[in-house]
């Protein structure tokens, strides 16, 4: 195709555009990539920052929760007048077990809600109906606590009394309340007040909702209405347990989500990073091949400026092509990302819209960026003198130098010759080898962290589980004697040991009695084989030792400098409040909001009165899979039951393992996808190398066919070139791995955790990421080795 109504220097770009498609693809790609990634990040960003917080403050969410213990219409009414206060409403909540046929129970929680569904945080829909009718339920679902009912589904529950009912499932429904990051959490089962009426229960309450007046987002106000409020429980003669308190307009997952996001959009920063080493690349390629071109072009009196401008017109052509590409599918894609995610926490967006930030910011980075790599090559390819470009013989023309290689050629006589060319060929030029080692080693690097990234953050939740149960957790209605538990589960086929914890929720209170933070209290036994608390400071309880915590670092919230030693003011439900001492703090979590603390068993048995005796036990197994685990804690079910113990639940360690792994598994998947993204980059940048390093041996493959190379040999030279250099990736990716596995870890521990995660090294990342270099070496080769094997001698000859 020659235009004739354009200048000769732009048909010249033209034709540089569509005579060589491959290039012109390669490039496109390696611009579109990196827009593509930045746009979609961003645009998944600012769609949740705007939306997730409104869906939100959309079902009226409570500002304060109290609970407390059983309640009337009475004094709902009451709170609904005190000053500040815009509604209030009571629920009922207590825990259930609930199973579908002869499936293993479920730790569930029955709300009661009004019959009209309340004013307060409402309920969204996802299947079915979001209102049940009477001896009806719903079930809420998100990504941490997936109850596997469906609609339709007739479930049995069990009330804390023993009495069990069988109510249909007529929806699914998402809880925003609910949707937050708590390992002590389960899902909730909705129903009507006549419902818990027809069970024979009271239409009492044990939880208040109370939303502030305005729009809830005036923490100072929120805090003084809790206080009135507080204050008004307590003077009608009831304890308040704790208070929960939140604004409208900020949905609980908020921060984890955006800084889930904003490590995304690292990701993507470094895929743009490459794409760029990848345009450097092609261009200097590009202009190499050309300089004899620049030098009659300048011969007939072209200058250095309109060269200049012709390959930059050319760069921003490229530009243009990559960005009508990639900003209509990454608004797409940003979308279905923000949907996706805001799907996990039942969030609802407004809907599908293009975000004019991430449009700018694309087309800035689209036009700048190649520009700014393109520049330099661009200028000295400009620059090039007449004399220069004239005499010089080619890109393939090189003075011969004395290598190793050929200086000791005999020492390789058992290597074929095509096979010495290509090892030849890899390192004959080294800027570009350079950029291609650079562009395919951080992408390797990338994907084998994420493998780090998922094994490190599973060894923490692992580290995690043990201060939450053990491999069976049972928990009685009341008080048993932990000899007497003992005894009986020892009885129980493939149980190894048996603990018995005490523990409460405390709250933590100033010298005015004002409430400082909510505590969990744990009390496990002193010879307990199910903690290996990592101390940052202090020591663990000693035999005997009384009022004596160890603390959780979260205590750093409320408490910056707090060491061991130093002494608290605890008040412990329906006791007076005493000071207990610090004696040691370990490393936690700090997503998980409330301090963790652990007492001495013994001692605090006797704080709560119930010496000797517990209502959780911690069951320790002989075999540790899930599948033996949930076996046995049926059978532990039973075995209690038909000696008549009171149990209120029993739990096997993996349900919890394997809600908490598909989160983790979600997280993962994002991340694999930037490192997807980066391995596509990379295989680019492989594609264009070998391409060009196809052209620039034209010649030398014409001589290899005149001696009688076949087409088979001429493509394994040329493929196991692009091996060598994937082989060559790989071995650099496993070191550089470890700074960024480092480096993402850092970002996920601080912004989500609020700690440090440790680093895990798996060698999983690594041999699936040789393979996938193996197979993307392979790949990238096979299309400029088959344009070598077709090339006749007379195009060889031909060929300038």
């Amino acid at each position: 195709m020659r235009p004739g109504f354009l200048k000769p220097r732009w048909a010249k770009v033209f034709f540089d555009l569509w005579n060589d498609r491959t290039r012109t693809g390669l490039v496109v790609a390696s611009i579109a990539v990196g827009v593509f990634a930045i746009g979609m990040i961003i645009s998944a960003y600012v769609i949740l920052e705007q939306d997730i917080d409104r869906s939100y403050a959309a079902i009226n969410p409570p500002n304060i929760i109290v609970f407390t213990g059983t309640f009337d219409k009475d004094l709902v009414d009451v709170v609904s007048k005190l000053p500040g206060v815009r509604e209030a409403e009571g629920r009922y909540v207590m825990p259930i077990r609930a199973r579908r046929g002869t499936e293993s129970w479920q730790n569930l929680k029955l709300v009661a809600i009004p019959d009209s569904g309340g004013r307060i945080s409402h309920l969204a829909p996802i299947v079915g109906t979001q209102f049940p009718a009477k001896d009806q339920l719903v079930v809420s679902q998100w990504i941490l606590h997936i109850t596997g009912y469906h609609t339709g589904d007739t479930i049995q529950i069990e009330l804390p009394d023993g009495s069990k009912h069988e109510l249909p499932v007529v929806g699914l429904v998402a809880d925003q309340t609910t949707a937050r990051i708590d390992l002590s959490a389960t899902n909730n089962v909705y129903v009507t007040s006549k419902t818990l009426q027809s069970f024979g229960m009271d239409n009492d309450f044990n939880q208040l909702y109370v939303t502030a007046q305005g729009a809830g987002n005036d923490s100072g106000l929120i805090a003084t209405i809790a206080d009135s409020v507080k204050k008004k429980v307590e003077d009608s003669g009831r304890e308040v347990y704790s208070i929960d308190q939140h604004p409208s307009g900020e949905h609980p997952m908020t921060h984890t989500i955006l800084a889930v996001i904003g490590l995304l959009a690292a990701l993507a920063v470094l895929i743009t990073i490459l794409s760029s080493s990848l345009i450097v690349n092609t261009l200097n390629a590009l202009l190499t091949q050309q300089v004899r071109q620049i030098g009659i072009m300048k011969l007939v009196g072209a200058r250095s400026r309109q060269i200049f401008g012709m390959y930059l017109i050319l760069i921003i052509t490229y530009s243009l092509i990559a960005l009508a590409l990639a900003v209509p599918l990454a608004a797409i894609a940003g979308y279905g990302l923000a949907w996706g995610i805001a799907s996990l926490v039942g969030a609802v967006l407004q809907g599908f819209r293009p975000i004019p930030a991430a449009m700018v910011i694309q087309v800035l980075v689209g036009i700048l960026i190649p520009v700014g790599a393109g520049y330099f090559p661009v200028h000295n390819g400009a620059r090039t003198s007449v004399m220069h470009a004239i005499s010089d013989h080619g890109p393939e023309s090189r003075a011969y130098r004395a290598t190793p290689a050929r200086s000791n050629a005999s020492g390789f006589a058992w290597i074929s010759r095509p096979i010495l060319l290509s090892f030849r060929n890899t390192f004959r030029k080294w800027g570009r080898l350079l950029l291609t080692i650079f562009t395919l080693t951080v992408a390797g690097a990338v994907f084998i962290a994420v493998f780090n990234v998922r094994d490190s953050v599973r060894n923490m939740v692992d580290q995690l589980m043990q201060h939450f149960m053990g491999d069976v957790t049972v928990n009685f209605d009341r008080p048993y004697r932990v000899t007497e538990i003992q005894q009986n589960l020892l009885q129980v086929a493939g149980v190894k040991g048996v603990e018995g914890w005490s523990g409460t929720a405390a709250q933590i209170q100033d010298s005015s009695d004002n409430v400082v933070a909510n505590l969990a209290i744990s009390a496990p036994p002193q010879d307990t084989r199910l903690l290996h608390p990592k101390f940052l400071a202090g020591r663990w309880l000693l035999p005997g030792e009384k009022k004596a915590l160890v603390m959780s670092d979260t205590i750093y919230n409320y408490y910056p400098s707090l060491k061991p030693g130093d002494k608290l003011i605890i008040k412990l439900p329906g006791e007076r409040k005493e000071t207990w001492e610090v004696v040691g703090i370990f490393r936690f979590v700090g997503m998980l909001g409330d301090p963790l603390a652990y007492a001495n068993f013994d001692d605090f048995a006797n704080q709560m009165h119930a010496h000797n005796e517990a209502t959780s036990y911690r069951v320790i197994t002989q075999a540790h899979d899930p599948a033996s685990q949930r076996e046995l804690a049926q059978r532990i079910d039973r075995y209690l039951n038909d000696r008549n113990f009171s149990v209120q639940s029993e739990q096997a360690g993996y349900v919890l393992q394997s809600s908490i792994a598909q989160g983790i598994n979600i997280l993962v998947i994002f991340l694999l996808v930037m490192a997807v993204l980066t391995a596509i980059v990379g295989s680019i940048g492989l594609t264009g190398t070998m391409s060009i390093n196809v052209l620039e041996r034209t010649r030398e493959i014409g001589v290899m066919r005149t001696i009688g190379a076949v087409d088979g040999r001429i493509m394994q030279s040329v493929v196991v070139e692009g091996l060598v250099i994937g082989i060559i990736t790989w071995i650099l990716a496993i070191g550089v791995s470890f700074p960024i596995s480092q480096l993402l870890l850092t970002i996920i521990g601080e912004s989500i955790s609020g700690s440090a995660i440790p680093l895990s090294f798996t060698p999983l990342g690594i041999l699936i990421w040789l393979g996938m270099v193996i197979v993307l070496s392979v790949l990238a080769s096979i299309m400029p080795a088959r344009r070598a094997a077709r090339l006749t001698i007379n195009e060889v000859l031909a060929h300038e």
